[in-house]
C-alpha cells in the first residue's frame, strides 16, 4: 500500500533518504549516523539496506551529511513509498501532497535509480516520463527543465519497493578524485584513500573547531580530511620524513595542521583531545621501529585513553587478527562499533569506534 512519509508530523522531524556510495556494507550508514550523533541531532526509525538509508530526523541532517560525508551519493526528503508496481506507483504520486515542496519553484526534473539488478521490467525512462506527466497534472505551473531544475524528484527502485523523494544534495566527485593518494606530492602505499580516511574522521565524532589528533599520521591522508572539515588537527608521527611528507601534502591543498609532533604515539603529550582517528603501521610497507604490532597498538590505546576528554571518541584500524576491541576495553574505552573490510586476499582490515567513558 502506498505510504506518504512527511505528513502530519508533530515532532518536527521529517523522513529522509540517503543513497549510499556502496564501497562497504556498513561503513556508509555508520558514518552518517556518527555525523548526526556528533551534532546531537536525534534519529528515529532507522532502516538500512543495500545502498539505501532511511531515517526520521531534522531537515538539518541533510546539510550536515552533505558537508561532511563522502560515502553518500544523494540525499533528500522521502515523500512516499510503495510496492514497485506501475499501478501502485501511480496511485502513490496522485495521492501525494506536494504544495509545501513546490512553493516558489518554477521548473523540475524527474530522475531514477535502480539499486541492484531488481525489477528490470520497470523501465527507468518510461517511469521518469510517466511520473513527470503526473507531476505536471498536480502542479501545472511547473515546467520540465532537465538541466539545473529548481526541483529534482528521484524515483528509486530497490528490492521489491519504490521510493519517491526530493533530492536536496548530491556529492560532487571532482574534489575527491583530486585528493587520491597518487595525486599528492608525497605518496606512500599505506595511505588511506580519501573516502575511508574521511569516514574514520567522522566515525570519531570529529567536529569543526574541536581538537582532533592522528597519532600515526604518516603522509597525512587522515589529517587532510580532518582539516578539510574544520577540525583543530594535531599530527603525530615518529618519523620526521613522514612528517615532512604530511606537511607537503597538506600544503598542496592549501591547508595547515594546527600542530605537528615528532614523537611516539604511545606517549601522547595531550590531555584534552575530543577525537582521534588513526591507522597504526602494519604490513610490509610500514615500519613499527622494531616494536611488535600488538604491543604498539595496546600501549597506544592505554595512552590515548588518558589523552582524551570524557565522551571523546576514537576510531582506529588494524588487521582483523589484532585483538583491537579487547585492547581498547582493557585501556578503559567502551567499544561501540566494529566494521570489517576485505582489502585483498591476505588482509582484512577492521575498524573499531570506542568512547572514553
Amino acid at each position: 500500500m502506498p505510504t506518504s512519509q512527511n505528513e502530519n508530523r508533530t515532532d518536527g522531524s521529517v523522513r529522509l533518504f540517503f543513497i549510499l556510495s556502496g564501497e562497504h556494507l556498513s561503513l556508509p550508514t555508520a558514518e552518517i549516523l556518527a555525523i548526526l550523533d556528533s551534532e546531537h541531532i536525534s534519529t528515529d526509525r532507522v532502516e538500512s539496506s543495500y545502498r539505501l538509508l532511511k531515517l526520521d530526523s531534522s531537515s538539518q541532517a541533510l546539510q550536515f551529511v552533505s558537508n561532511r560525508s563522502l560515502m553518500y551519493d544523494k540525499c533528500g526528503y522521502l515523500l512516499g513509498e510503495c510496492e514497485a508496481d506501475d499501478t501502485e506507483i501511480h496511485k502513490l504520486i496522485r495521492n501525494l501532497q506536494l504544495d509545501d515542496y513546490v512553493a516558489g519553484a518554477s521548473c523540475y526534473a524527474v530522475r531514477s535509480e535502480r539499486l541492484g539488478g531488481v525489477k528490470k521490467e520497470i523501465k527507468r525512462t518510461h517511469l521518469e516520463r510517466s511520473i513527470g506527466s503526473l507531476l505536471k497534472e498536480k502542479a501545472p505551473d511547473l515546467r520540465v527543465k532537465l538541466k539545473e531544475p529548481d526541483l529534482t524528484f528521484l524515483c528509486v527502485i530497490y528490492e521489491d519497493s519504490f521510493l519517491f523523494g526530493l533530492t536536496q544534495h548530491a556529492k560532487p566527485s571532482g574534489p575527491i578524485s583530486r585528493r587520491r593518494p597518487r595525486k599528492r606530492p608525497v605518496f606512500h602505499p599505506s595511505t588511506m584513500p580519501p573516502k575511508i580516511a574521511r569516514c574514520m574522521v567522522n566515525l570519531s565524532r570529529a567536529r569543526p573547531g574541536k581538537f582532533f589528533a592522528d597519532p600515526f599520521c604518516g603522509v597525512g591522508g587522515i589529517v587532510i580530511e580532518a582539516t578539510l572539515i574544520g577540525c583543530q588537527v594535531v599530527a603525530v608521527d615518529a618519523s620526521t620524513r613522514m612528517l615532512r611528507g604530511m606537511r607537503r601534502n597538506v600544503a598542496h591543498f592549501s591547508l595547515q595542521a594546527s600542530g605537528l609532533v615528532n614523537g611516539d604515539a604511545r606517549y601522547l603529550p595531550f590531555h584534552a583531545l575530543d577525537s582521534i582517528a588513526t591507522d597504526p603501521p602494519y604490513g610490509r610497507d610500514s615500519s613499527t621501529r622494531g616494536v611488535n604490532v600488538n604491543d604498539l597498538i595496546r600501549q597506544f590505546l592505554q595512552g590515548a585513553f588518558s589523552s582524551m576528554n570524557r565522551g571523546g571518541h576514537l576510531c582506529i584500524s588494524a588487521p582483523s587478527e589484532v585483538q583491537l576491541a579487547d585492547y581498547a576495553r582493557d585501556a578503559g574505552f567502551q567499544v561501540k562499533e566494529r566494521h570489517l573490510a576485505r582489502i585483498h586476499r591476505s588482509l582484512t582490515r577492521q575498524f573499531i569506534v570506542a568512547e572514553n567513558r
